[in-house]
C-alpha cells in the first residue's frame, strides 16, 4: 500500500483555546482545526471555566487572550503555570504588544501573539511554544 507523502502519522497536539469574544473564539477554533497537526479539545470564555474544564480535557497547549471580560488572562496564566508547571501557554491580545508580551512571559507565557497578526502567525506562535 502507497500512502502520499503529505499525509501525517504523527500524533495532534490539542489546544484548549480561551476567548471570551465568541465569533473570535470560533474563528480561531476553525482556523486551528484546520491545521493537520492541531485540534482544539476544549474553550472557555472566562478563568473559572477554563480552569474547571482543562483537568478534563489534557490539551498539550494553552491559547488565552490576555483581556477577559470577566477575568484576566493574566490571572489564568499564573494560576495554570503554578497547576501544571510544564503546560506550554500562549497569550494572545490585540492591545499594546510590548507592554502585555512583557507581563505574559513574566506571567509564565511560552508565547505571545497579535490577533490582528491572523490564524498563519497564531499557529506559528503555537507549534514553536510546542517544540520548547
Amino acid at each position: 500500500m502507497i500512502f502520499a507523502a503529505e499525509e501525517s502519522f504523527a500524533p495532534k497536539k490539542y489546544i484548549f483555546v480561551v476567548e471570551d469574544q465568541a465569533a473570535v473564539r470560533e474563528g480561531i477554533v476553525d482556523s486551528l482545526n484546520r491545521e493537520a497537526d492541531l485540534s482544539v479539545c476544549g474553550e472557555a470564555d472566562c478563568v473559572s471555566r477554563a480552569l474547571s474544564a482543562i483537568p478534563n480535557t489534557h490539551p498539550d497547549l494553552v491559547l488565552t487572550d490576555i483581556q477577559l471580560k470577566s477575568s484576566n488572562g493574566l490571572q489564568l496564566i499564573r494560576e495554570l503555570r503554578r497547576l501544571y508547571p510544564t503546560l506550554p501557554i500562549v497569550a494572545m491580545t490585540m492591545f499594546d504588544p510590548v507592554g502585555y508580551e512583557r507581563q505574559a512571559r513574566t506571567a509564565g507565557a511560552n508565547g505571545f501573539a497579535l490577533k490582528q497578526e491572523g490564524a498563519d502567525k497564531l499557529v506559528e506562535v503555537i507549534r514553536a511554544a510546542l517544540e520548547n
